[in-house]
C-alpha cells in the first residue's frame, strides 16, 4: 500500500481540496483508495457525508499515535493508496503523517504569505529524510506562468524541492473547486471535460509515478 500526505504548517493552503481531488482521481482510475482526515475542522469528513457518489472512504484520526493503526486497517481492507490530509497548526500530526508516507506534498500558492510558510515545513521533512515537493495550487490563471517561475526561483535558492521543476503540473484557481464541495463532488465530476479536471488528472498521474504506482485505466468520465 502506498501513502501520500499533504502537509503544510499553515492553514488555508488547499490541502483538503487537493487531498479530495487526488483521491477521487485515483478512485476513478480504478485504484482502491482511501483518505485519512486528521484535521479537527473535519472538512473532508463533512464533504464525504454530502457525497452521493461511491468512494473513496474517509476515516477521521486526530491522534498521531493512532495514525499507523488506522493505515494498517485500510491496508487490511485492501487499500492500494491512502491520502492523509493534515491540519496547518498540528506539527506533531504533520510529522507523523510524513514519517508514514512514501511521498509528501506541500501545497502553496504563489503569494508571499503562503510561500513564507513553506521553508519550515520543508525543513521538517528534510530532517526526517522524507521525499517531498512543493505543489503550486490555486494559482491565478492570469500571469500564472510568470508567477510560478518567480516562486520557483525563490524556493530553488533555498534548496526546496519543487514539483513544477520535476514535471508536476500547476493547479490553477477555478471557482468550481469550491462549488463542487457543496454536494460532495470534485471538479472532475462537476466539469469532467474542463481544464481543472485535466490538471488534477495530470497531477495524480505525476504523483503515481513518484511513488511507483502503475495506473492502468484512463480517467473515468462521470
Amino acid at each position: 500500500m502506498h501513502v501520500v500526505s499533504l502537509v503544510g504548517l499553515k492553514g488555508g493552503i488547499g490541502k483538503s481540496t487537493l487531498t479530495a481531488h487526488l483521491a477521487v482521481a485515483a478512485h476513478h482510475a480504478g485504484i482502491l483508495t482511501a483518505i485519512v482526515d486528521t484535521d479537527p475542522q473535519a472538512t473532508l469528513r463533512m464533504w464525504s457525508t454530502r457525497r452521493q457518489i461511491d468512494g473513496p472512504p474517509v476515516r477521521p484520526e486526530t491522534t498521531p499515535d493512532f495514525l499507523e493503526p488506522t493505515l494498517k486497517a485500510f491496508e487490511a481492507q485492501g487499500a492500494e493508496l491512502v491520502f492523509i490530509d493534515t491540519a496547518g497548526k498540528s506539527e506533531a500530526m504533520g510529522k507523523r503523517a510524513a514519517e508514514l508516507s512514501d511521498l509528501v506534498l506541500i501545497p502553496s500558492r504563489t503569494s508571499l504569505a503562503d510561500m513564507d510558510a513553506v521553508p519550515s515545513t520543508a525543513s521538517m521533512l528534510k530532517a526526517i529524510g522524507k521525499k517531498h515537493f512543493v505543489i503550486f495550487s490555486d494559482v491565478d490563471v492570469s500571469g500564472r506562468k510568470t508567477d510560478v517561475k518567480e516562486a520557483s526561483k525563490g524556493f530553488a535558492t533555498r534548496g526546496i524541492p519543487i514539483g513544477n521543476a520535476n514535471g508536476a503540473p500547476t493547479v490553477s484557481h477555478r471557482k468550481a473547486f469550491k462549488s463542487c464541495f457543496n454536494d460532495g463532488r470534485t471538479i472532475q465530476e462537476l466539469e469532467p471535460d474542463g481544464k481543472g479536471a485535466e490538471e488534477i488528472d495530470a497531477l495524480f498521474r505525476w504523483v503515481a509515478k513518484q511513488i511507483g504506482l502503475k495506473v492502468k485505466r484512463k480517467r473515468v468520465e462521470t
